[in-house]
């Protein structure tokens, strides 16, 4: 994906076909054979391509990553009852994975008011991470004076939380500018520790005409009825649906597990639904995963979200914008940028049984 740089015309890049997240599974539950259904479904390519996704190490976090990742988490919870406090903003969710942390915003409103608040918010939330940071003896968004202080994503951006150790022996041109001309001959302290930052909006855009956005928002539909499909299949899954909201932008699709939810089965599940969407996405021709080669999913609590994009047109689009889901081009790119962007959300729950039995468990224990 490197020859996007610069020409993103499709002749420097494209869309992989198939591509799979791999893990290993956990042990299977104890259930009977699900009945053969004569009905055609859609189903995981086995011989696509794995991908190993980094694993977080088990092995106990150094002291000063332990430290400042306590005051960048602080932050982060500052950043966050400011944009909480906003009129525009239903819910404010922070997650952290090993790929850094993640905030991603729920607007109100319906879909026509989405298409302003979705800039405002984005707005919104650069300031409130601006702001807390600067009340933080130790933490500042990197570049924070500088121009490209936000890499700007599809619905969202990306900045750098770094700690200083100590003010006075700080290089202060790379915590300003985001950058240090004396790279390794600087003689004054970097930051301790940096971590990325993904702020998303779940606010959906229908800038095309009313009949082509009736037909995406029709083909996003049936993306998340085949995902469905999919994920039927697994014996760790005991139901799966999707559904859409009134108050969220876009669609949702909620598992249930069949056994415990424990951190291994959760990951497994997680993996599964994003294995089925770029599956389901491949045989949809006007959909693409919103920065597919990159960061196509941001986590949340249990689940995570996705950005789905319309293209009209294959030979005259961005494919940074695709492939990345950002494009440094800005006003003066003159490849076309999605139209239409809707958010898919996908949430792991307990099955109910587990639940009512850990409510039990901690009664018992009161008496």
């Amino acid at each position: 994906m490197s020859s996007c740089m610069d020409d993103a015309s499709p002749a420097s890049c494209g869309f992989p076909q198939e591509m799979q997240w791999s893990l290993t599974p956990p042990p299977l539950p104890h259930v009977a054979p699900r009945p053969e259904c004569t009905s055609q479904r859609l189903r995981l390519n086995a011989k696509a391509a794995a991908f190993q996704p980094q694993m977080v190490s088990q092995t106990a976090k150094e002291p000063i990553v332990e430290r400042y990742s306590k005051h960048i988490a602080e932050v982060l919870r500052a950043a966050k009852q400011a944009l909480q406090d906003s009129a525009h903003v239903v819910n404010v969710d922070i997650s952290h994975d090993q790929n850094g942390w993640s905030v991603v915003i729920q607007p109100t409103g319906d879909s026509e008011e989405h298409m302003w608040k979705n800039e405002l918010l984005l707005k919104t939330a650069k300031e409130a991470l601006l702001e807390a940071a600067s009340k933080s003896k130790s933490i500042y968004v990197m570049g924070y004076c500088g121009k490209d202080t936000f890499n700007m994503r599809a619905q969202g951006f990306e900045a750098t939380l770094g700690a200083m150790r100590d003010a006075g022996s700080a290089c202060w041109h790379i915590f300003k500018k985001g950058f240090c001309r004396h790279a390794a001959d600087c003689s004054k302290q970097h930051p301790a520790f940096t971590v990325p930052v993904h702020v998303l909006v779940e606010g959906m855009q229908l800038n095309s005409c009313p009949r082509f956005a009736d037909a995406f928002k029709q083909v996003v539909a049936d993306l998340t009825q085949n995902v469905t499909s999919l994920l039927e299949e697994s014996p760790y899954v005991e139901m799966v649906a999707a559904f859409k909201d009134g108050g969220y932008p876009g669609w949702t699709i909620e598992m249930t597990a069949k056994e415990e939810l424990t951190t291994q089965h959760e990951e497994y599940l997680l993996t599964l639904a994003k294995n089925a969407l770029f599956t389901a996405s491949s045989d949809l021709e006007i959909l693409y995963i919103m920065g597919y080669a990159v960061k196509p999913f941001t986590s949340k609590p249990h689940g995570f979200v996705t950005m789905i994009g319309d293209m009209q047109d294959e030979s005259r689009v961005c494919w940074d914008m695709y492939s990345k889901g950002s494009c440094s081009r800005d006003c003066s790119c003159r490849w076309e940028h999605p139209e239409c962007l809707m958010p898919v959300n996908v949430v792991v729950k307990q099955h109910s049984s587990f639940d009512a039995l850990a409510v039990s468990v901690i009664s018992a224990r009161q008496f």
